[in-house]
């Protein structure tokens, strides 16, 4: 089944957050793409624009902002979701600046909603005789990733994140 990419990236772009304070918001230019990732039989990776997406294609998802407000920019969170139909892979989650990575999904049953945890991310399982299990989160339990960044983003200073999902 080939999934149209435009929707699956139309929906990852409607869903990306950045977390600023209000006024900044309108300066910090944004970009987001999807790119198939493909590897030649040399072994290098070879990335093209992700029209559609099939199971079992690498999806790279990069996150690009600038600055271009006149200060300095703190409290910066972007958030990357995972589309449904796919599964990230934790080694591929990159930034180029320093900064806590979270992962988000239905970790405490407890709680409404799903849950922020960094990496490892535990999870409560209720059994079927109602005792809990508490286990290490696998990927395919999470719906979104998140960078806070540590530091201020400068004026025209500029950040990347990427990760990588492969299409169920």
């Amino acid at each position: 089944m080939m999934y149209p990419a435009i929707r699956t990236t139309a929906s990852v772009i409607a869903a990306l957050t950045v977390v600023i304070p209000s006024l900044a918001f309108a300066e910090l230019q944004s970009e987001m793409s999807a790119h198939v990732v493909t590897v030649a039989a040399d072994g290098t990776e070879q990335y093209a624009s992700a029209l559609t997406v099939e199971p079992g294609q690498v999806i790279e998802y990069r996150i690009r902002h600038r600055n271009t407000f006149g200060n300095a920019v703190g409290g910066v969170a972007i958030v990357g979701p995972v589309p449904d139909q796919a599964v990230v892979d934790p080694a591929t989650l990159a930034t180029s600046s320093p900064a806590t990575l979270e992962v988000r999904g239905e970790l405490d049953p407890d709680q409404p909603g799903e849950e922020w945890s960094t990496l490892p991310a535990q999870r409560i399982v209720v059994l079927d005789d109602g005792s809990r299990l508490i286990e290490e989160a696998r990927p395919e339990h999470f719906t979104a990733i998140r960078w806070t960044l540590a530091n201020p983003l400068q004026t025209q200073e500029q950040v990347t994140n990427t990760y990588r999902v492969r299409v169920k």
